[in-house]
């Protein structure tokens, strides 16, 4: 017998029947998708258990909940309105439907999933970086710059925050579904080693050279250079 104490992913495992009773009480609700880190079976002592459910009607919702000491995150919506979502290129509702696994199944449900793993596998279009997103970063970076020449301990944090418009932009210039920050690295090292060697040099370097002169690198990948460009947004009327 697993030690569910000892084994988080078995721990959050053994909390499904529980959860699926009380998804199967909702009303209106009709089938349901596990998904997120535990449903891909990397459950750790931190993860909930997420699901996607089915529910007929107009109306959608979430509710967070707890079962068996296990936190519980639902997400309720119509079948028109994940289309409409998939539709809308929402990257991640797209990945938890391609990834998830179905624990209350229905037609509906394995009609979804299958339009989910086309459109995964598609990828999302590219989203080059705009110019005042550019500008943002550049920014960050010569702010983390300055910090490190000083000296100065807060470099850690502003070269982590530019490292992670660095990994969203590339991610969206690579034409890449996003994925949440704990997957950066191991989603990088697939498909982008020197970039995964960057942020994993900036996120362990000790000293602040070593960390600035990674998130330059890591930055480059998807500005070219750190020159500042010309530019400007649209007018906007004041109300």
């Amino acid at each position: 017998m697993t030690d569910t104490a000892a084994d988080p992913q078995a721990r959050l495992e053994a909390a499904l029947p529980a959860v699926l009773e009380r998804l199967r009480a909702t009303p209106g609700a009709y089938a349901a998708l596990w998904c997120g880190s535990a449903a891909r079976g990397e459950g750790n002592p931190h993860s909930d258990l997420d699901f996607h459910v089915l529910v007929s009607g107009d109306d959608r919702w979430r509710a967070n909940y707890v079962v068996d000491g296990v936190p519980v995150e639902a997400f309720h919506n119509p079948l028109r309105k994940v289309r409409a979502m998939f539709a809308a290129g929402q990257g991640d509702t797209i990945t938890m439907y391609a990834e998830g696994r179905p624990v209350w199944p229905h037609p509906d449900l394995d009609a979804l999933i299958a339009e989910a793993r086309a459109l995964y596998a598609a990828g999302p279009e590219a989203r080059p970086l705009g110019q005042q997103a550019r500008f943002r970063l550049v920014e960050e970076v010569m702010d983390a710059r300055a910090l490190a020449a000083a000296g100065d301990p807060l470099h850690v944090l502003v070269a982590c925050r530019a490292a992670g418009l660095a990994v969203e932009a590339l991610f969206g210039a690579r034409g890449w579904w996003a994925v949440k920050p704990q997957r950066w690295l191991g989603t990088l090292q697939e498909r982008d080693p020197d970039a995964a060697h960057d942020l994993r040099t900036l996120l362990t370097a000790p000293e602040a050279g070593a960390r600035q002169v990674a998130l330059e690198a890591l930055t480059v990948r998807v500005t070219g250079d750190l020159t500042y460009h010309e530019g400007s947004s649209d007018p906007v009327p004041v109300p």
